[in-house]
């Protein structure tokens, strides 16, 4: 396997990695942890004491556990930058003349680099919800940009994969509707999320069943979308796994491992609307759901793989 495909898939777990750090900023409540961007506090590294504070920083801003937090999740997000612009060159060196491969690793170059102001952007508006969102969506399709290419540079590198095996040809929409109403689903968690934390803040003692009724319709649209999806996930697993010949090991596994991951979902959902609203199982949750999502792609992937193989 050349130098490509693990850095495309290094660069894949680290960006999910980050996704889940993010998420626990948001938890611990450090996301205005460093006031100011790139530095923090005026500084490349964060203060440890009040006298190493700007003038113009009012110290009652300064929390260096918050800030400590949020400058971790700084360098945490360079590393991945350097990751994805190293595959990037691995994937111009190797693959420049297949443009499956050249125009998606640019496409999540470009992503990450919009990715990178949009950390900006966040700390100038002081968290706002819609950017908080635009900034997960766009994680969200770096990540199956890069399992996409690393799985097609994977093809190439063998390319008897998937001939033996024929799946249905008429799936394809299943695939464009599942893939599209996770993303609807994951955008509804994503502002369900915001929308609590902004009640919380405002209301600190508040009853949890209290809280999720505060919501209103989006929590039985979240609820609705999420028995549609499990639905189509069933569907797909149903056409890929019993209704094909000789179905691959990455097409049952990842058929399988969305399932899985669906119960955990349920199970997740369950815990927060009859217990307590508990920030980490939102996390997980949400960081959940992009993995099915990362599945689906993976699955997409395999399929259109055995369709051209059999063209």
């Amino acid at each position: 396997m050349k130098p490509f495909c693990t850095f495309a898939f290094l660069s894949t777990g680290l960006t999910y990695l980050l996704i889940f750090i993010g998420g626990l900023v948001r938890v611990a409540g450090a996301g205005m942890g460093c006031p100011d961007w790139p530095k923090c506090f005026g500084r490349w590294i964060p203060p440890t004491r009040l006298d190493q504070l700007p003038d113009y920083i009012d110290p009652a801003q300064f929390n260096i556990v918050l800030a400590w937090i949020e400058y971790c999740n700084r360098l945490f997000g360079a590393l991945v930058g350097i990751t994805i612009t190293i595959t990037l060159i691995l994937g111009l060196k190797y693959y420049a003349n297949f443009p499956r491969i050249r125009w998606t690793i640019i496409a999540a170059f470009v992503l990450t680099l919009i990715e990178g102001w949009l950390g900006s952007v966040l700390v100038n508006t002081v968290l706002n919800p819609i950017t908080i969102t635009l900034h997960l969506f766009l994680a969200l399709i770096i990540v199956m940009l890069l399992l996409y290419a690393s799985q097609q540079a994977y093809y190439l590198e063998n390319p008897d994969s998937e001939k033996l095996s024929r799946y249905p040809s008429h799936i394809q929409r299943l695939f464009g509707c599942l893939a599209l109403l996770l993303f609807v689903e994951v955008i509804l968690g994503t502002e369900i999320r915001g929308g609590l934390e902004m009640i919380r803040k405002e209301n600190p003692i508040i009853d949890s069943q209290f809280l999720l009724h505060m919501l209103g319709p989006f929590k039985y649209i979240h609820t609705i979308l999420g028995f549609i999806i499990t639905g189509l996930a069933g569907l797909v697993w149903y056409h890929l796994v019993k209704k094909s010949i000789r179905p691959s090991n990455i097409i049952v596994q990842s058929s399988t491992a969305i399932l899985l991951l669906i119960l955990v979902q349920i199970i997740l959902g369950e815990i927060l609307v009859f217990f307590r609203v508990i920030p980490l199982v939102q996390l997980f949750h949400l960081w959940i759901a992009s993995w099915i999502l990362g599945m689906v792609c993976v699955q997409y992937s395999a399929w259109k793989r055995s369709q051209i193989a059999h063209e």
